[in-house]
Formats: C-alpha cells, sequence, structure tokens
C-alpha cells in the first residue's frame, strides 16, 4: 500500500465536482418530500439489499432488482444535465405518477455550493440559488434559470480541457462528452472502458477514434506539437482529396466529353451503339456515314421547300399588290365623303383641313404609283385641285349657296366607300392565308437547317475534344494536378512521421499515469500482475497482465476509471473529480475482485487522504458490499423490496410500466 501511496497526486482538497444532497419531490415544496440522500466526499455505496423470504415481493424483485439503483443513478445525471434517451423515458414514466414531482440536489462546482431543483415535466424550467439551502430554493424560487446553471457548469468542467476540438474533425468537445464518461449508462454492461452509452452515442462524430482523443484531452495527456501535428494532418488531408478530385476529373474529362456526344448523336440518329463512329470500309456503315446520309437529306428538304416557299411568297406578294389597291381606293373614297359631308354641313375646320390637304395636292410631283402617270396628267388628282379651297370666309360663303351640290357628293362618295368594303375584307382575308400558307414551310425548314449543321457541329466538337486531350497543354494540367497529389502526400507522410515520434515520446504525465495504473493493479491482485496504460489504444487504454476472462475485463475498466478518478487531484487533468457506477457486479464480475476493488478505494481514502478526499466516488450494487462498507459514511442508502418505504419513491408504482426503466 505503501508503493501506491506514493503515486497519489494530492494537489486538490476536495473533487472540482460532487453532490451533498439528493431530494426527491412530489411537488416543489419541503412537505412534498419524498426522499433525502446524503452523500459525501469519497466512496457512496447505494445498496439494493434481496428481499425477506417472507415478502410477497420476493420473487419480484430477486437479488434487489426493480428498486431504484439506475433510477437514481440517472436523476443525478440528470442534476448534472444529462440529456440522454433512458433520462427521458424514465421522466416520461415519472411523469405518470408524480406530475407535479421533480428533484431536488446540492451540487458543488469547484468549492462552490449550488441548490437546484429539477421537474420531471421536461416544459416546465428548473432553478438553482446559490448555496445549500433546497427549502429556501423551493420557497422562494431560485435566482437563475436551471440552463444558466447548466452553462456555468459546463463552462467551468471544460475550462481546463485542451485542446477543446478534436484536431482531426474540428468538432467542439462538449460537457456531455465527459459526463457520459464518469457516469455510464448501466445498460452498456461494462462490455469496454469507451462504452459509455448504449445504443444512442454520445454525439461524437467518430464513435471509435474520439472517445480515446477527449480521455486524452480531459487528462491533459495532448502534446502542443501532437495538437497541432493532428490539425495540419486533417488540412493536408483535405487538400489531398480536392488535389485527387481534380487529377481524376482531368483524366475523365476528355472521355466523359467523347461519350457525352457520341451518346448524343446515336440518340439523335437512332443507331445501335456497337456502330462505329467512323470507318476505312466503304462497304461498312458508321456513325460518319450515317451524318452524311442525313446531311445530304436535310439538304434535299432544304432545296424542295424553299421551291414551295418561292412560289408561296410570288404568291402573298400579289394579294398584298391586290390588297393594297383596294385599300388605297376605299381610303380615297372615305376621304371623299368626309370632304363633301364636312362641306354640306358648313365646318370651318373641316374646310381649312381640307384646303390644307388640297394645297398639297398641287405640290406633287413626278409619277403616281396606282396609276402609273405624272400627277400632272392624273384625273383624279387634277379634279381635287380643280375643287375650291377655304381660304377664307369668302370661300365658306360661296361653298354654302352650292350646298346642294355638296350633298349629292356625299352621298355618292358613301356609297362608293361601301362598295368597297367587301373587296377590301377579301383581299385582307387573302393576304392572311397566304401568310398562313407560308408558316409551316418556314418551320419546317428552321428544322432542317438545324439538322443539316447539327452532325457537323458535333463531329467538329467531338473532333476538338480529342485533340485538346491529346494536346501538351492537356499533358501539362494533368502532370502538374499529379505533381501537386505528390507534394501534399509528401507533406502527409511527413507529418505523420512528426505525429509518430511525438506520440512515442511518453510525457511525465504519462509516465506518472502509467506508474499510478501499475501501483493499483498490484496493489488490487498481487505483486505478480501489473497494470499498463496506453491512451491512444482505441479499445483498452488500460490492460491488466492477468486474463481471468469477462471479470478481470470487467476490472481492468473499472480500474482505468479509478485512475482518471484519483488523477483528478491533479492539477494537470480536467477530469471533474466524480464516478457514477451503476451495479457493475451484475457485468460478468466475480464476487472476490469486485470485493477486493471495493476495498482497495476504502484504503486508498483512509490511508491516502484521511478527512481531505479529493473525489466523490458513488456505486450501486445488488450484491452484498464487504463488512466494512455496510456502515456508515460509506453505506448511503439501502434499498429494500420487502417493504414499500425501502424503495426508492417510498411506493411501488405500476409494474407492467415501469419494469424496464426501474424505478421500483
Amino acid at each position: 500500500m505503501n508503493e501506491l501511496l506514493k503515486h497519489l497526486p494530492a494537489q486538490r482538497t476536495e473533487p472540482r465536482l460532487w453532490v451533498e444532497r439528493f431530494e426527491l419531490f412530489r411537488e416543489p415544496d419541503p412537505e412534498h418530500l419524498i426522499r433525502t440522500i446524503s452523500l459525501r466526499r469519497g466512496m457512496n455505496v447505494i445498496w439494493a439489499c434481496e428481499p425477506d423470504e417472507s415478502s410477497r415481493h420476493a420473487g419480484i424483485h430477486a437479488a434487489g432488482h426493480g428498486v431504484g439503483k439506475t433510477s437514481l443513478c440517472l436523476l443525478l445525471r440528470y442534476c448534472l444535465g444529462d440529456s440522454s434517451k433512458s433520462i427521458d423515458e424514465l421522466r416520461a414514466e415519472l411523469i405518470s405518477e408524480l406530475p407535479q414531482g421533480g428533484v431536488g440536489a446540492v451540487v458543488h462546482v469547484e468549492g462552490k455550493p449550488y441548490a437546484l431543483f429539477r421537474h420531471f415535466n421536461a416544459h416546465r424550467e428548473g432553478m438553482v440559488e446559490p448555496g445549500d439551502d433546497l427549502a429556501s430554493l423551493l420557497a422562494n424560487g431560485g435566482s437563475m434559470a436551471y440552463k444558466e446553471f447548466e452553462t456555468l457548469l459546463s463552462g467551468v468542467m471544460l475550462s481546463g480541457i485542451a485542446p477543446r476540438t478534436i484536431p482531426e474533425t474540428g468538432q467542439v468537445i462538449e460537457w456531455r462528452h465527459v459526463l457520459a464518461w464518469m457516469a455510464r449508462d448501466q445498460a452498456a454492461r461494462f462490455k469496454g472502458f469507451y462504452s459509455w452509452r448504449d445504443g444512442e452515442g454520445v454525439g461524437l462524430q467518430r464513435s471509435r477514434q474520439d472517445p480515446p482523443i477527449v480521455l486524452r484531452a480531459v487528462l491533459g495527456l495532448v502534446d502542443n506539437r501532437e495538437s497541432d501535428l493532428l490539425a495540419r494532418l486533417r488540412s493536408l488531408q483535405s487538400e489531398q482529396e480536392a488535389a485527387q478530385t481534380a487529377q481524376t476529373n482531368l483524366l475523365r474529362e476528355p472521355s466523359l466529353i467523347r461519350g457525352r456526344i457520341e451518346s448524343e448523336v446515336r440518340v439523335w440518329l437512332e443507331v445501335p451503339r456497337d456502330l462505329p463512329m467512323v470507318t476505312n470500309d466503304l462497304f461498312k456503315d458508321s456513325v460518319e456515314q450515317e451524318i452524311t446520309k442525313t446531311q445530304s437529306k436535310a439538304e434535299a428538304s432544304l432545296d424542295q421547300l424553299n421551291r414551295e416557299m418561292a412560289v408561296l411568297e410570288e404568291a402573298l406578294l400579289q394579294v398584298r399588290i391586290e390588297y393594297k389597291q383596294v385599300k388605297d381606293a376605299f381610303n380615297a373614297a372615305d376621304v371623299e365623303y368626309k370632304m363633301a359631308d364636312a362641306a354640306r354641313l358648313g365646318d370651318e375646320a373641316a374646310y381649312k383641313q381640307l384646303a390644307k390637304r388640297r394645297e398639297d395636292l398641287k405640290s406633287l410631283t413626278g409619277p403616281c404609283e396606282h396609276g402609273q402617270v405624272l400627277f400632272q396628267q392624273c384625273q383624279h388628282i387634277q379634279r381635287e385641285i380643280q375643287t375650291v379651297s377655304f381660304v377664307d370666309k369668302r370661300d365658306q360663303n360661296a361653298l354654302l349657296k352650292n350646298a346642294e351640290d355638296w350633298t349629292g357628293r356625299a352621298v355618292q362618295a358613301l356609297k362608293y366607300r361601301n362598295d368597297l368594303d367587301v373587296p377590301l375584307k377579301s383581299a385582307l382575308a387573302k393576304v392572311a392565308a397566304k401568310e398562313n400558307a407560308l408558316k409551316a414551310p418556314k418551320l419546317r425548314r428552321d428544322t432542317w437547317l438545324v439538322e443539316k449543321d447539327r452532325g457537323q457541329r458535333l463531329l467538329k466538337e467531338l473532333a476538338r475534344w480529342e485533340q485538346a486531350s491529346g494536346s501538351p497543354e492537356a499533358a501539362a494540367q494533368v502532370v502538374k494536378a499529379a505533381e501537386l497529389c505528390a507534394e501534399i502526400q509528401r507533406h502527409i507522410d511527413s507529418a505523420r512521421t512528426q505525429l509518430s515520434v511525438v506520440q512515442h515520446e511518453r510525457s511525465a504525465r504519462e509516465r506518472a499515469l502509467g506508474e499510478l495504473t501499475d501501483a493499483l493493479a498490484r496493489e488490487l491482485l498481487s505483486n505478480e500482475a501489473f497494470g499498463a496504460m496506453d491512451v491512444r489504444d482505441e479499445l483498452r487504454p488500460f490492460c491488466l497482465s492477468l486474463r481471468g476472462g469477462e471479470a478481470f475485463r470487467v476490472l481492468e475498466i473499472l480500474l482505468g476509471d479509478l485512475v482518471c478518478l484519483l488523477d483528478a487531484s491533479n492539477s494537470a487533468s480536467a477530469f471533474p473529480g466524480m464516478l457514477i457506477h451503476d451495479c457493475p457486479r451484475e457485468a460478468d464480475m466475480g464476487p472476490r475482485p469486485y470485493a477486493d476493488f471495493l476495498h482497495l478505494i476504502e484504503r486508498i481514502e483512509t490511508q491516502g487522504y484521511g478527512q481531505d478526499v479529493p473525489f466523490q466516488y458513488i456505486i450501486t450494487t445488488t450484491t452484498p458490499p464487504p463488512e466494512s462498507l455496510q456502515v456508515l459514511p460509506y453505506l448511503r442508502l439501502t434499498l429494500d423490496p420487502s417493504r414499500d418505504d425501502g424503495l426508492l419513491f417510498k411506493s411501488r408504482f405500476n409494474q407492467s410500466a415501469y419494469a424496464q426503466v426501474g424505478i421500483q
């Protein structure tokens, strides 16, 4: 024992985190208190004894099962901010029996006590007050919400962890990761050192590689050089992935583009995949020949369409000329009618407007496009010019004397205009019909133009990419990409070599932990046994030299946790100094090693620390603990299924609903 005591760190006199009191309530009121459990620094045993044989519940609760051990551990975790699936299931069941109930605790964080209360109902906020007065907290309410306390607790517990992120992934180490380690799920059955939660995991991205890094970061075993090298490796590997992707794309691009072009050609031509693109044999078909045939067909169709369109366009031109002639005659008759009607009504403004038009007619020169004669010889123009020009009042008066004549002219012009209305509509319909007849050939012509150019375009594109893929420029790009990949790989190899050297340089901290592991193993088993620590081992960071099946495998895990718990008093460690083990004896552990393990912790507490115990160890058991631990100060609670007040909640709940969550 003396040899072991030499290796025990003693830089702290109390744990960074420990629970002084735990209370269950039907309602958040001291008068509705169900149970109080006083806890201490050092070892705290929660014993679920077997029921009396005379008890009617002996068969149901044989070996102390179903009395509330696991529920106690889950609710302790709940007070410390755990939100795992098993806790949610327990709270959901408790709400049915205790809808207003909750759990209270006095928790010490770095020497400062906090009274807290959390409802079983997840929709109700918990409350916290500095100090250890739970009654005052329930009577007056807390000065902070539980979420504020949870943030404070997380910040304090994580403050000494370095690095705060997993170097390879960049994931931040959180309080829930450490809490999962120091308060394992009983359902995980102590299957492995890193089996902290059963099924749901702890939220780390890599279930195998990351827990060892969390352990080393918490224990202060990650060298700054190692952390920097791991981060550099992560960055280099990302660069390597990007460079390899670029290189692969450069190598695959020509074949991918060729495949796309060939596929487009074959789909367009509707030819089989086994038809060669080109061939030198005049008697064998190829895609190139199919393209030539398609182009010839397109050219022939285009010639035919062009001839059809020429005929249609000529016909359209003729009907447009006819329409324009009828339209001009209609417009002239309309003007004639409006002029005569205005003169008949004596409209002075209209007089002046028509007079100006006639003055414009006098100034016309050259041939008339309708009659193909000179304006001076056009009878219609000359007749209009001879009509009086309404220049002044005298012209108007003279015109009024001839009102009867203008009335006759207006009637005649109106009749002429109306007679032209039907021919005008007919001419317009002919134009529309010819234009519609021209649309279909135009569309077919545009389609064949695309077909004519498509084959040559695709072949030229294919030839261009084939030429580019083998060009010096393309080859230079591939070589450059390969050189970049090789250079990054050299940097990775160099970083891995440096990392290997750093990791094999055992630090003083690591040697001290290894010596403590060995001293504990020798004290627990014998001087013929030894313990070893390899914190980089992803499965068994703590090893025992003895072979004893599952019994010693579980003992190996407990011993590793004990090493970390005792080392928590070292200022270099960020471990909380608190450990909760729920029934490790049930995980196929033999009774003798189990008893020896508990005796070892008892001796460490009494001989190594006395009153200033720097750790808190809470263990539940269905196996009777050694006689020296069946009394105060070690035994903190005895759960007895023989009577109702011996259950955690001092009452029996619905058996079928709660058999699996350990409420009773």
